[in-house]
């Protein structure tokens, strides 16, 4: 039923004049109007930025695919997870050979997010379920909802990507906010699939003490060896745009590229207080 809801709810609001939308989502999110034309808190700068922000680099950004090789160029140290195969179409899907597939793997769309299966030990998914999937996957629009431009011109696709191995455990994930080429902040998402835990550093690793969506590890994590060198290329990245985050792993002692992410939480992600949206929000010189 929920769900149902939440998809007539999204029709409805898709309808409305962008601006308006965003600003009753943000309303109805934070309880306070989102004040595009002198935005000060971190979720504001985001609204400001779907708004504002149509760069055909962002495109390329959002996209799954296309990413890899604009990250590549830009920090060749960097390591890609592989493509194996892609298509834009289900008529493309029918000549998808299981067989030429290594036992694991990763079946994914590119435009759009939480759309992903993992296969593991030689167990496909059967050709029917893999068509249903790629049926709603490529219908998915990501940008009307909740305005998330970026997702607008990206060429629908399933892919199948390299898995990654790390050791049979869900891998730290080390996400870091980049404004104008400099890494202000670093995200440390940890055992997700088991006890998800959250925490929020500077760039110099001191624990920002927060607990942003979720609880954060105590003590935190020691600050790892290859810290330094996940800096160097999430700069290299990002002094490309006035903000993204950047997200990497540390797989068989490399630094292993994840996404580009333009909109963390679509903007309507709720930091412990205002302030903290705020100090998050000032190193961005939003245009």
């Amino acid at each position: 039923m929920a769900s149902i809801q939440y998809k007539l709810f999204s029709n409805l609001i898709g309808i409305l004049p962008i601006k308006l939308r965003l600003q009753v989502l943000f309303y109805r999110r934070f309880k306070e109007f989102c004040n595009f034309d002198s935005p000060k808190t971190f979720n504001e700068k985001l609204q400001v930025k779907k708004l504002k922000d149509h760069s055909d680099k962002l495109t390329v950004a959002a996209d799954k695919i296309a990413s890899k090789m604009f990250v590549k160029n830009l920090a060749p140290e960097l390591y890609i997870p592989k493509t194996l195969w892609s298509a834009g179409s289900l008529d493309e899907l029918e000549k998808l050979d299981l067989k030429q597939l290594p036992s694991d793997y990763v079946f994914k769309a590119n435009h759009t997010s939480q759309t992903i299966e993992i296969i593991k030990n030689g167990k496909h998914l059967p050709l029917k379920k893999m068509k249903a999937l790629t049926r709603s996957w490529l219908k998915h629009d990501q940008a009307t909802a909740l305005g998330e431009w970026a997702y607008k011109n990206i060429p629908a696709k399933v892919f199948i990507e390299e898995f990654l191995d790390f050791d049979g455990k869900e891998p730290d994930d080390y996400k870091f906010f980049v404004y104008h080429g400099k890494v202000e902040f670093i995200q440390l998402d940890s055992d997700r699939f088991i006890e998800h835990k959250r925490n929020m550093f500077d760039r110099d690793w001191n624990d920002l003490g927060i607990d942003y969506s979720f609880a954060r590890k105590s003590p935190p994590p020691a600050k790892p060896s290859f810290l330094d060198l996940m800096i160097q290329i999430s700069e290299k990245i990002g002094k490309e745009f006035d903000f993204v985050r950047v997200d990497l792993y540390w797989y068989q002692n490399k630094v292993t590229f994840g996404e580009l992410t333009i909109y963390p939480g679509a903007g309507f992600e709720k930091f412990p207080s205002k302030e903290w949206d705020e100090k998050f929000g000032l190193p961005w010189r939003i245009q």
